[in-house]
């Protein structure tokens, strides 16, 4: 048997072939970077002759070396007979996003176009099992519930990954076993992002203090699995059809154990987006939820009560567009939507019913916009940041009127306030972000009120 045939991750990849692959002249459509995954992906797809059109994305971010992954990723590729296809993308698109997340998605949706376009069956990505490890990692350290633990899958819809359950040390040593050429992007050895702080500080800690824990982490999808089953059999007794529970059978329950059912059923209801945490935490209003009174669980989605059921709704928000405030015209009261803005130097007392910001902390323009999910800030006294539906909630904002309060966003994309859709009791109208805050040395102040 010849090096290449006994090497555990051609076992493993014929292994997965033989699983996902059955269909005759299968035709993929591959992700590859010119890092040693997705060369040691690409080179396994040549050698197995699977039909395959290879994917280049060149962000233009490191200069002449991006240039020569992509010059490394089309000489390989012409060296195999295998198509390659390489796209520049823009990194402006992705404004005030989180650069990782807006790379994923406007990946994924080439890889997709490319699919349709070619007429592919899957597209096929170099995961492997450090990548599976900093996935479950980072879902339980952001507080996901069981549900999410489950990881990526080998096959997951038209998403095929052989590589999944091979170790990236095995992926190395078989890239240098096989001359397959590579290139190592430099930024992936820092610790900015935080599946590399992930990758190379706790993992290598872990390796000493814990020998074993990367197979004891990878069992928690195999829990996971086990829970979502048990969720979906108690599931089928409580539900009407895929968007609605009976009342009486689910209020049954111990309360223990209805807020991961729910979250089973929103998951399996086919409902887009996620339902935020505050949301979740409303369940216990369910009890006394009044026919045709509703909680709203992301910006779209309602939990409304019907008579003998909850029933998931989805009920479109109109969709304002960003208002941006420049800082020369703060210079006089500026009136955007229901709110006045204004920098004036720093003054003895403050007005009430009016969010006092230090205005050289901010960075302009700004954008006074309408939250979304996923939206964070640093509520003023609080350590550490808070999803802006946990902390409407927390204001006791009723669910119904949510979707109406407003952010202030600084031009480099951190959120310096939130404006409630109505004054509170207490005369609040919104909470500042605690590094926005004024103090001894502010000079000018960023003032917010309502008309």
């Amino acid at each position: 048997m010849s090096k290449f045939e006994s090497s555990p991750i051609v076992k493993e990849f014929r292994k997965q072939k033989a699983n996902n692959l059955q269909k005759e002249n299968i035709f993929v459509i591959t992700g590859v970077s010119g890092g040693p995954d997705s060369m040691a992906l690409l080179y396994l797809l040549h050698r197995f002759e699977i039909k395959t059109v290879a994917v280049h994305c060149n962000y233009q971010l490191r200069g002449e070396n991006s240039e020569k992954d992509q010059e490394l990723v089309e000489k390989m590729c012409g060296l195999w007979g295998i198509e390659c296809v390489a796209v520049r993308l823009d990194v402006k698109e992705a404004g005030n996003q989180n650069f990782q997340a807006w790379a994923r998605s406007r990946r994924y949706q080439v890889f997709n176009d490319l699919r349709n376009e070619y007429g592919a069956d899957l597209v096929a990505t170099a995961h492997h099992e450090d990548d599976q490890l900093e996935t479950i990692f980072q879902k339980i350290l952001r507080g996901a519930g069981m549900p999410a633990w489950k990881g990526m899958s080998v096959i997951d819809q038209d998403i095929f990954r052989p590589l999944l359950r091979v170790q990236k040390s095995d992926i190395m040593m078989f890239v240098e076993d096989n001359n397959i050429p590579y290139r190592i992007d430099s930024s992936n050895e820092e610790s900015t992002y935080s599946r590399n702080f992930l990758r190379h500080n706790w993992f290598p800690l872990l390796n000493k203090l814990f020998p074993g824990w990367r197979e004891n982490l990878l069992k928690i999808p195999i829990r996971a699995a086990e829970f979502e089953g048990m969720a979906d059999e108690i599931l089928s007794s409580l539900k009407k059809n895929r968007t609605t529970l009976r009342r009486e059978n689910f209020l049954a329950l111990s309360p223990g154990i209805r807020e991961p059912l729910l979250h089973r059923f929103y998951e399996t209801s086919g409902m887009n987006g996620p339902i935020s945490t505050g949301a979740i935490s409303e369940i216990s209003r369910l009890d006394t939820l009044q026919t045709g009174k509703t909680i709203q669980l992301n910006n779209t989605t309602y939990l409304t009560r019907n008579r003998d059921y909850f029933v998931l709704e989805v009920k479109e928000t109109k969709t304002e567009e960003p208002v941006t405030i420049h800082q020369d015209q703060l210079n006089k009261e500026t009136r955007k939507d229901d709110f006045i803005f204004k920098i004036k130097p720093v003054q003895t007392s403050f007005e009430e019913g009016t969010l006092h910001l230090d205005a050289d902390k901010i960075c302009f323009p700004v954008k006074l916009r309408q939250w979304e999910n996923g939206d964070r800030f640093s509520p003023l006294g609080m350590e550490g940041n808070q999803l802006v539906s946990d902390h409407l909630t927390n204001r006791k904002i009723r669910s119904t009127e949510k979707s109406r309060a407003k952010i202030i966003e600084s031009f480099d994309g951190i959120i310096c306030a939130v404006i409630f859709p109505h004054k509170l009791k207490d005369g609040q109208i919104g909470t500042l972000a605690d590094p926005f805050r004024c103090t001894s040395e502010t000079r000018q102040i960023f003032t917010i009120r309502k008309q």
